[in-house]
């Protein structure tokens, strides 16, 4: 069914299949029958409004959101209840997040690894999201280029340093709000460079979720300075220091 777009991966195409499965009893019958709906390390998840993410095996806690199902459960029944009609995904990954929620509203999503890239670029096509994807990075803009390094751990652990080998082209929050926006929901999850992302900003979404660290800390009481207030922290599942902090922003 989605042959059309099985040239995004040129010589990559032979490790994957076509097209998703569309129920999970017909994806047991043709997984029975074919033996083809995964192979050579990827796999299709099954998500919720109707889609299915493509994702290799290091992928799938990202692709499922296991690390953080408070934080999903909240924006899902935000956008349900039409609080939130628009994304902007920063460090979008495959998709977990803005592919899934591009069923029902519009955003942008903007993953910088060029071959993570490819698969978020693949799951927006297959499910028919109404979501832009941009193959580049958010910092703060006192460059034109960034580095980035892969985790050994798993591809959303990638991050900035000056150390990488992957140089990729960088933009700021600005500039993304000004030309795409305006957003009612901001998510930021770039490992750690969050605060290099809100470096002289000058948006104000509704809502905004912020992955943080020990480091970055500050950064949440400089944006309750800026009249947001903490709605609240969920720890994530793989990390005893990683947080999402999920804020909202208020008239004074």
């Amino acid at each position: 069914m989605f042959i059309d777009y099985y040239w995004i991966f040129s010589d990559e195409c032979k490790m994957y299949v076509l097209f998703p499965p569309h129920s999970v009893m017909k994806a047991v019958v043709h997984r029975i029958a074919y033996g083809d709906w995964y192979a050579h390390g990827y796999t299709w998840i099954r998500r919720e409004f109707d889609t299915w993410l493509l994702a290799r095996l290091d992928q799938l806690i990202d692709g499922c959101l296991i690390d953080e199902p408070k934080t999903w459960k909240y924006i899902k029944r935000l956008v349900l209840n039409k609080k939130i009609v628009s994304i902007l995904d920063i460090g979008a990954h495959i998709g977990g997040y803005s592919v899934v929620l591009g069923r029902r509203i519009s955003g942008v999503a903007v993953e910088p690894m060029p071959d993570t890239f490819k698969i978020l670029t693949y799951n927006i096509l297959v499910n028919h999201s109404n979501i832009k994807a941009l193959n580049m990075a958010v910092y703060d803009g006192a460059t034109s280029t960034v580095k980035l390094c892969r985790s050994p751990y798993h591809s959303g652990a990638d991050f900035i340093s000056d150390e990488g080998d992957i140089e990729v082209p960088q933009t700021t929050l600005n500039d993304l709000w000004n030309k795409y926006g305006p957003f009612d929901l901001v998510k930021v999850d770039v490992e750690g460079a969050e605060d290099k992302i809100f470096t002289s900003t000058e948006i104000d979404p509704k809502y905004l979720v912020v992955e943080v660290r020990s480091r970055t800390w500050p950064l949440v009481r400089e944006l309750i300075s800026r009249s947001y207030r903490i709605v609240f922290v969920e720890k994530l599942i793989r990390s005893k220091k990683v947080f999402n902090v999920f804020l909202e922003h208020y008239i004074k």
